[in-house]
């Protein structure tokens, strides 16, 4: 049978949806496809009922997760896909397969939905062609779907990175969680326990509410009032490895959008926090001024700021290519290739190196990727600490610190969490943690 990509929630109605949400799913893909990252495609898309806008969203991101599938199973049903002025209408198909493959959209309303879009985009010549494909797909979807495999959904050199460090098994366990839409996990400023019961969640850690959601988080209880924020689980383990941080000063660089900030603040810490991006820093002040928190504000460079004295901690969540996130920010797999891990590394080398000379002796720095490139992770620590090893250290987070993410502690004492390892908590994001202390 085709594979639902949305198990355990209650969809859109996939059959009566109307052209709107095909249509504007159809416009973020392309947007996508130019090089704009997803959640700011969505944001410049159209306006939708909040339904609409989550069947639109569903489409954009199973289109995503399941490209490479997708693309596969396209191309045995043409010759060759659209092209020139032309070119972008391979979106339309991809919607139309999408919802057949995966949405379990009623053959019906999925070929005729695809054919009004291919025309509504105005690619007219291209609905015989779009008719043909979809009946075709309608009738042999299944034996097309089994031809293909999750892992066609990576590209070459990701599949072969995780494979060398994680071994074929992992890999596999990785995409067939990371093809799934995530849960909504959220971070309480207040009591975590009492929130789980509110929102009707389950706990992870004692910090992170976990729960079933594909709807609008902002018309959940608490979100106006500024109760809460959203926040992978795994995305909360850095801040909380500061232990108590209470009326210490701790720079958070690449802040935005401010999960961790939040964070920080919510345990008492003097925050300022740094972010290269003007744009993104004025998201991370209205998400503070929701939460009813503050912080001092500065838009630079990492690389080129320096705090006015010296800094008890230092939390660097540093850029990277987020191959850690694929299951909520699937246009990772179009934006990231190879090649840009070597520059990557090089920022995230020189932001450790500068931020060390701002710690007072024995302050600590945290730094932490989205990332499950080794490259990104434990070589940027080895190389730092190598050529730094008379002013920094690796402090060893202990199992008792990691909690529920011990599994994810390396012999070095660091934390590699891995989606997988964490399945029976319905998986997390992809993440890796160093603690370091100033020994100067």
């Amino acid at each position: 049978m085709p594979q639902n990509d949305a198990p355990h929630r209650t969809p859109p109605d996939r059959d009566s949806a109307g052209i709107d949400s095909r249509m504007a799913a159809f416009e973020i893909l392309k947007s996508v496809d130019d090089g704009r990252y997803l959640d700011m495609a969505m944001r410049r898309a159209a306006p939708l009922e909040p339904r609409d806008r989550a069947f639109a969203r569903l489409l954009v991101t199973t289109c995503l997760r399941r490209g490479g599938q997708i693309d596969r199973i396209l191309g045995t049903l043409m010759t060759k896909p659209p092209a020139g002025k032309a070119r972008d209408a391979i979106h339309i198909l991809r919607i139309g397969a999408a919802q057949l493959l995966f949405l379990e959209t009623g053959a019906h309303a999925a070929v005729n939905s695809t054919v009004d879009l291919m025309r509504a985009g105005g690619f007219d010549r291209l609905t015989g062609l779009t008719n043909a494909v979809m009946r075709r797909l309608s009738r042999e979807a299944e034996t097309l779907l089994s031809a293909t495999d999750v892992e066609d959904n990576l590209p070459d050199w990701l599949r072969k990175s995780w494979r060398q460090h994680y071994g074929v098994g992992r890999t596999r366990q990785m995409m067939e969680l990371m093809m799934q839409p995530p849960t909504l996990d959220i971070t309480p400023k207040g009591d975590a326990e009492d929130w789980a019961d509110i929102l009707d969640g389950t706990l992870i850690d004692g910090r992170t509410v976990r729960r079933d959601f594909d709807g609008d988080p902002t018309r959940l209880d608490g979100f106006d009032e500024g109760h809460w924020w959203v926040q992978d689980a795994a995305a909360a383990v850095p801040a909380a490895l500061f232990g108590d941080i209470a009326g210490r000063h701790v720079v958070d660089l690449c802040a935005a959008p401010g999960g961790k900030t939040a964070q920080l603040i919510a345990a008492g810490a003097r925050v300022t926090a740094v972010d290269s991006s003007k744009q993104r820093l004025e998201i991370l002040e209205r998400n503070l001024g929701r939460l009813g928190m503050s912080a001092t504000l500065v838009a630079t460079d990492g690389r080129k700021f320096t705090p006015r004295e010296t800094v008890d901690a230092v939390l660097i969540d540093a850029p990277c290519s987020a191959t850690g996130t694929l299951r909520r920010r699937p246009d990772v797999l179009r934006h990231r290739d190879a090649t840009d891990l070597v520059s990557l590394a090089g920022i995230q080398q020189a932001l450790i190196k500068r931020a060390v000379g701002w710690l007072e002796p024995g302050g600590c720095l945290i730094y932490a990727t989205c990332s499950l490139q080794h490259e990104e992770g434990e070589a940027v620590i080895d190389k730092v600490t190598a050529e730094l090893k008379d002013r920094i250290a690796i402090d060893p987070v202990s199992r008792e610190e990691a909690g529920a993410f011990a599994p994810a502690l390396t012999d070095k004492g660091m934390m590699r969490i891995v989606p997988s390892d964490f399945a029976s908590l319905g998986g997390v994001d992809g993440f890796f943690v160093a603690r370091l202390k100033s020994t100067a």
